[in-house]
């Protein structure tokens, strides 16, 4: 059996429930009901089910508000969560404590309770007095019941579109004044957006010149008019009482909380007090906190739909955790540049609409591998993508899972030349170039449109080594950097020293080796390396000795890297060097 409290409560017969027990304004059948009298919740809102595991089951049966827990948790629209005992929520204004009944012999639990305050109700017992009615002390209850109200108006201020509304009124139901107004800045003039009168009293338009103290001057400010000659629309106006409401962001005077109180001869006194006034105050402190929420959740949420767009939902919800990733920040990552080998000529005879799909089936199933290796598509460029590792999160073994994501890429491109067989004329294959450094990573794109990514001189690197596969004849291409941190988990042979066009100074290169590539792919690699190293040394004979046995035999499917190294040694045999210089050059990007 469940003990409910709820404030806002219209209609329950008690508040002791067996079963499932439904709340919302208008709950469908099935079940206990409990109606709640609060603007802010659904028909049906939420279903609390008490589990044989002692447990409670919150099922939000709403399709557009979200339910809030004690501790933060939020319980999206339509999907459900176990929680343990005691259980405090939120929805709309409306609290509710659940807990397991303690019956006593007479049937009901032996709990006390207070009432909880609703707001914008200005009559019978639940509603908290005034402050007018204050004097000049008041006892406990009645200011606690009376700030309880404020905290509920400020709980509606992030998601509430009746928001203002109930500003306006608390400036009347609470403060205690006649008149309450919540007006906006557009340029030189005040808008209103909401207002509320008392009873039996008209509206009564607004002081320009206190509005002009609270703009220029940013302060509460509050008097009588007996020494000013108010307009006419002011003419039944005593005191009157503004107070800003400030952009955080902006730090600027953008509305203003404004009351006023009308002449009466009912009244001892027609003025504003010091308290009064601070109420006002205070309500203008929720608004701008209201709007500073609304405008931060806004854009956390923008934020949140960017990141994913590239990246996992893990990943995505570090920018909400800490909005300052899209400020640059220097680290070092891991960056991938990849091109599809011969796209523009394999497709020039496809239809714009056949190459589209093309280039779009390709890219999804490589962005697939990367985000399968934990990696960040940054941007497609034409028919290439930039992706990048360790960042925004620490991901200590970054280069390595770069290296298996190129590979992975690579396993893929055997399946797109089948499916794509019977519409091109060739085969297409896909150059990747890998390299770790520093980099300066944020948004590199614009306010309008942005784009998470790095800058700097490893991501111009990495884009030259993409190009340096074309001319060196491998598939993918590391640096050293990167070679560094991978140890023996990824297969390589080193290439050689290499000086890339537009980047000062040699870089050595590596190329990555499939895991499945087999016996005859090894003993090439160490032959290889073996050749490169009698070159290097200036030993041109042996290099071509050692080269010689993996370019016999192989006519047509000769090894790109070995047919390279031997035309070199051979043009230094022919002409020998007076100055050796053992770095390969390349003469474009």
């Amino acid at each position: 059996m469940l003990q409910v409290y709820a404030s806002n409560k219209w209609e329950s017969k008690n508040d002791l429930y067996t079963g499932p027990v439904v709340f919302g304004r208008d709950p469908e059948p099935g079940g206990s009901v409990c109606i709640l009298q609060d603007p802010f919740v659904s028909r049906s809102q939420l279903r609390v089910t008490e589990l044989p595991t002692g447990r409670l089951k919150l099922e939000n049966l709403s399709k557009t508000n979200r339910i809030i827990l004690a501790d933060g948790t939020v319980l999206e629209t339509g999907t459900s969560c176990e929680v343990p005992f005691p259980l405090r929520l939120t929805i709309g204004q409306t609290l509710i404590d659940i807990s397991a009944a303690e019956v006593s012999a007479g049937g009901t639990g032996a709990l006390r309770t207070i009432q909880q305050p609703v707001v914008g109700v200005s009559t019978g017992s639940s509603a908290p007095k005034v402050l007018s009615s204050l004097g000049d002390a008041a006892n406990a209850e009645t200011l606690a019941r009376w700030f309880e109200t404020l905290l509920v108006v400020q709980r509606a201020a992030a998601s509430s579109p009746e928001f203002y509304a109930q500003t306006a009124r608390a400036v009347v139901d609470l403060v205690g004044l006649d008149c309450g107004y919540v007006l906006v800045r557009r340029g030189e003039s005040w808008d209103v957006i909401a207002h509320c009168t008392a009873n039996n009293t008209e509206g009564t338009g607004f002081s320009k010149t206190i509005l002009k103290r609270v703009l220029d001057e940013r302060r509460t400010y509050f008097d009588d008019l007996r020494n000013d000659r108010p307009s006419a629309s002011l003419t039944e106006v005593a005191a009157v009482v503004a107070s800003p409401i400030i952009d955080e962001r902006a730090n600027e005077v953008i509305g203003a909380i404004y009351g006023a109180k009308v002449r009466s001869q009912t009244r001892a006194s027609c003025e504003i007090r010091p308290l009064e006034a601070q109420g006002v105050q205070i309500l203008a402190s929720i608004v701008s906190m209201g709007r500073h929420r609304v405008d931060t959740e806004a854009e956390a949420s923008r934020r949140r739909l960017q990141f994913e767009q590239f990246f996992s939902k893990d990943l995505s919800s570090e920018l909400e955790r800490d909005p300052g990733l899209l400020e640059g920040r220097e680290r070092e990552v891991t960056i991938m540049f990849s091109d599809i080998r011969n796209f523009s000529s394999l497709s020039e005879n496809l239809a714009p609409r056949e190459a589209c799909r093309l280039i779009g089936d390709i890219m999804d199933r490589l962005t697939e591998r990367i985000r399968e290796h934990q990696g960040v598509v940054v941007d497609y460029i034409g028919d290439g993508l930039l992706a990048m590792w360790n960042a925004p999160k620490d991901q200590p073994d970054h280069a390595c899972l770069a290296c298996r994501a190129a590979i992975a890429m690579q396993g893929e491109m055997p399946a797109i030349n089948d499916a794509w067989r019977g519409l091109i004329d060739g085969r297409l294959g896909v150059g990747i170039g890998i390299n770790t450094g520093m980099a300066l990573v944020g948004n590199t794109g614009s306010r309008q449109k942005f784009k998470y990514g790095p800058l700097g001189h490893a991501v111009n690197l990495a884009s030259r080594v993409e190009g340096a596969t074309k001319q060196l004849g491998v598939p993918i291409l590391i640096t050293g950097s990167t070679h560094a941190k991978l140890g023996d988990r990824v297969s390589n042979r080193r290439i050689g020293k290499v000086r890339v066009k537009g980047i000062g100074g040699a870089v050595d290169l590596f190329e990555l080796i499939p895991p499945n590539a087999g016996e005859d792919m090894q003993r090439r690699v160490e032959k290889y390396e073996l050749a490169l190293g009698l070159y290097e040394e200036g030993k041109f004979p042996q290099a071509c000795q050692e080269l010689y046995p993996i370019l016999a035999g192989h006519a047509g499917h000769y090894d790109q890297p070995s047919l390279n190294l031997a035309a070199l040694a051979v043009a230094c045999l022919k002409t020998p060097p007076k100055n050796f210089d053992p770095v390969f050059e390349l003469d474009h990007k």
